[in-house]
């Protein structure tokens, strides 16, 4: 990363002032940004301005804190970003009437970083009104520029929303980790208190693998394991579907009654991939009867176009390397299973 001379952080949490005012803010530091040409990586005494999601203090906003200074400043409103600006990022003194809070006692803040390296002095542009105009810039400058507007712009948007829903997830794909994957978030969500359980569909049902030895020593965590072995091993493949079949309506009554926030249907898209479950009907009574707030993952290969269209997050695995194939090393405990 570029060195640089001082970072500015913005909230736009909504907490502590309407979002809408960060973000004006935010525009106004990048504009003196450009104008005193302290945007420019190579530049030592560049100053990055930074939205942050959340600083902490849900009140007196706009909040904005200086760091490595380790100043932060409340109620900072356009006329007082400008001092924050001119008086504090280029001049090095901090706008003491607008400061709520301090990390380091006054006068003891962290040298200048560019003073510390022996950067070349900071010859700051005669200060002025901004003009109007856009500096100019190429077309891939202006795209950029474009693209990252209207991504902030929706995560700006999602923030205010705060929109929360139970996802659909799907991990697919001839790679390793589908399975994995799905794991971590169940992990996870343990980890948060949150009721998880997990349905296998075609893993053996006496099977012992490391992490179900694992749920077991986490405890609640609830765990169904109801095949014969992969589809690739079984001896019957009639009686493997009956199985998963059957785990289907198993697996139906927990999603409606189980109370769970993540539930985890490992192998599930090979049910609908061989057509031993109709997959609009499997979609058709999903979208009818999965909580609201239950977040679903699913895991398998072969995930069928109508599950990734219906899904709200698909992943899928591509194999690149593989130590079975590159080099004969068969799965190992721990790894693999």
């Amino acid at each position: 990363m570029r060195h640089y001379g001082r970072q500015l952080f913005i909230c736009n949490h909504g907490d502590c002032a309407p979002a809408e005012e960060a973000e004006r803010l935010h525009r106004l530091a990048l504009a003196r940004n450009r104008q005193q040409g302290l945007n420019k990586l190579r530049n030592p005494h560049r100053i990055k301005c930074t939205l942050a999601d959340c600083l902490g203090v849900c009140q007196g906003g706009p909040i904005a804190v200086v760091y490595p200074d380790g100043t932060w400043y409340h109620g900072v409103d356009e006329a007082g970003l400008e001092r924050i600006y001119r008086e504090h990022l280029i001049g090095g003194k901090p706008v003491e009437a607008l400061i709520f809070h301090r990390h380091f006692p006054e006068g003891e803040e962290p040298a200048y970083a560019p003073d510390v390296r022996g950067d070349e002095a900071l010859d700051p542009v005669a200060w002025g009104p901004l003009r109007e105009e856009a500096e100019p810039e190429t077309d891939r400058e202006a795209v950029e520029r474009e693209e990252e507007a209207a991504a902030q712009q929706r995560r700006m948007a999602a923030r205010r929303a705060r929109k929360k829903k139970g996802l659909v997830i799907v991990n697919t794909g001839e790679g390793k980790g589908k399975t994995t994957a799905a794991l971590g978030i169940l992990t996870r969500a343990w980890g948060r208190r949150m009721k998880v359980g997990v349905v296998q569909f075609l893993k053996h049902e006496n099977a012992r693998f490391g992490e179900i030895r694992a749920a077991e020593r986490m405890g609640e965590i609830d765990w169904i394991s109801s095949g014969d072995g992969w589809t690739w091993t079984s001896s019957d493949m009639d009686e493997t579907a009956a199985r998963a079949r059957h785990t289907w309506t198993v697996c139906q009554e927990r999603i409606v009654n189980g109370g769970y926030d993540v539930l985890i249907l490992d192998e599930f898209t090979y049910l609908l991939h061989y057509g031993w479950l109709d997959g609009n009907e499997v979609l058709a009574w999903l979208e009818a009867n999965k909580p609201p707030m239950m977040h679903l993952v699913i895991t398998g290969r072969y995930a069928p176009r109508n599950l990734v269209d219906f899904a709200d997050l698909v992943t899928e695995m591509r194999p690149i390397k593989h130590p079975f194939a590159e080099q004969g090393i068969r799965a190992q405990a721990g790894i693999e299973f």
